[in-house]
């Protein structure tokens, strides 16, 4: 059985591969998520740990932007959390291309739904401050996938040291999980509501050569990146049968991904010159929208019924300052990006926001028929933050006219009929002046009406 010390030496090893290289703020951010999680009411705690420090308190002031609910040393009103693991990941949508992940493993009886609030309130928090965050509160043992995860970059920020053996679990350690020699279990534990077509193509290579049983868990190689060693199998297995395209994929989705991670940036580097590879990878998030599409649809073809974007959320530079809706044999499409085409105007135009092309400011021209209304362009940026928040289905005001839904991050749209009746977190578009329209006509039928008699 390891020493409390040798499992605290263990996390600081596993930390030294991202801390040191992530920007001071978003360092400030991850090592106050415990006092985060204290902070308010209820006050939720972590095993092992006091009340929230002086230092704590005051960054609390900083990154909450107000006086913070809490007593310097005072303990926390119950201990519901037995380990908080935070994993960093590469992320397209972050300010610092990394977004969060927190395994909270709860404490028998803990009421979870609390510990579920915490976490969408230190969203919020990390949300403001440019970082994506989301969070599971777990018990028992977890997925292998997500323990090969914490077990090479986990960062344990407070309670119980994760151990992948049940009899080494103790005071200071919490058995999370096995770990074999070959990961047998392809569930993977990864952003449902932020997808890239790298990420996509690496996790899908993972599942395969899961399902294959054909997938080493390898911990450390030395002079490797603990955040690379998950691919490298697989690349070279590529590499063995000399299989083009499936090397360029793998190396082209390496080099996207963690080219612009703050741990891996100067590895990556390295290994773009050794590959001979660099753009269009490398600076994905600088092409215009149309090669950035075209490069999404070579990793990952788009599927029937996909309302086709780049990555999700949206990259704020494909932003166009004019948005011109037209129609061609039954089709409406958007004049300054053709990429796709559709029967009913509004997904068209959702589309447009969904892909990064239509904001607030956008000013949108359309034909006289379909009125559309003056703040068109904030109702489809609400529809983006409603996505952003939870919403998995967007249904528009003519409930014969479809919805568009989400599935593991990406976008697709159904022709069935009043979805808003249907199951899930819905929210309405309402872009076009319909009810005007009726009023309209009901005069003119009045009008008629009146000259007949």
């Amino acid at each position: 059985m390891l020493s409390v010390q040798a499992l605290i030496q263990r996390n600081i090893h596993r930390a030294r591969h991202s801390l040191p290289f992530f920007d001071p703020a978003l360092r400030d951010l991850i090592t106050l998520i415990p006092a985060l999680f204290s902070e308010g009411s209820p006050s939720v705690g972590v095993y092992g740990r006091t009340g929230c420090s002086r230092t704590e308190y005051g960054l609390l002031g900083r990154y909450l932007g107000r006086k913070p609910d809490a007593v310097i040393g005072r303990l926390p009103d119950r201990i519901s959390i037995e380990s908080l693991i935070a994993i960093p990941r590469p992320s397209f949508a972050g300010r610092h291309f990394t977004s969060i992940t927190l395994v909270c493993l709860a404490r028998s009886g803990a009421p979870e739904d609390e510990i579920a609030a915490k976490i969408d309130a230190i969203a919020g928090v990390f949300a403001r401050n440019g970082v994506p965050l989301e969070g599971t509160v777990c018990s028992g043992a977890l997925e292998q996938l997500l323990v090969y995860e914490i077990m090479r970059v986990g960062i344990v920020l407070g309670g119980k040291h994760p151990v992948t053996h049940p009899d080494a679990a103790s005071e200071s350690c919490i058995y999370i999980g096995d770990l074999p020699g070959i990961i047998t279990e392809s569930h993977y534990h990864g952003r449902i509501r932020e997808w890239d077509p790298f990420g996509h193509y690496l996790n899908t290579q993972v599942a395969e050569f899961v399902n294959e049983k054909n997938y080493p868990c390898v911990i450390t190689i030395p002079s490797a990146s603990p955040f690379i060693i998950p691919y490298l199998h697989i690349l070279h297995h590529y590499e063995e049968r000399t299989d083009r395209e499936s090397i360029e994929k793998m190396r082209g989705s390496l080099l996207a991904l963690f080219s612009p991670f703050p741990p891996t940036a100067d590895i990556m580097l390295d290994l773009g010159k050794k590959w001979k590879m660099g753009s269009p990878y490398t600076a994905f998030t600088e092409l215009d929208f149309t090669d950035a599409l075209r490069l999404r649809k070579w990793m990952v073809p788009i599927e029937k019924d996909e309302i086709p974007v780049c990555s999700w959320p949206p990259l704020e530079r494909y932003t166009l300052d004019r948005l011109s809706l037209g129609r061609d044999r039954g089709l409406w499409y958007v004049e300054e990006a053709r990429e796709f085409g559709h029967a009913h105007a509004w997904v068209v135009l959702v589309w447009a926001a969904l892909a990064g092309l239509a904001g607030p400011a956008s000013r949108i021209f359309v034909p006289r028929e379909p009125g559309i209304k003056h703040n068109a362009g904030k109702i489809l940026r609400g529809c983006v933050e409603a996505i952003l928040h939870g919403a998995d289905m967007l249904v528009p005001e003519d409930h014969l006219q479809g919805s568009i839904y989400m599935r593991d991050g990406r976008f697709f749209f159904s022709s069935d009929p009043f979805a808003i009746l249907g199951q899930g977190n819905k929210h309405s578009v309402g872009l076009f002046e319909i009810i005007k329209k009726k009023a309209l006509l009901d005069d003119i039928d009045l009008k008629d009406n009146a000259g007949k008699r």
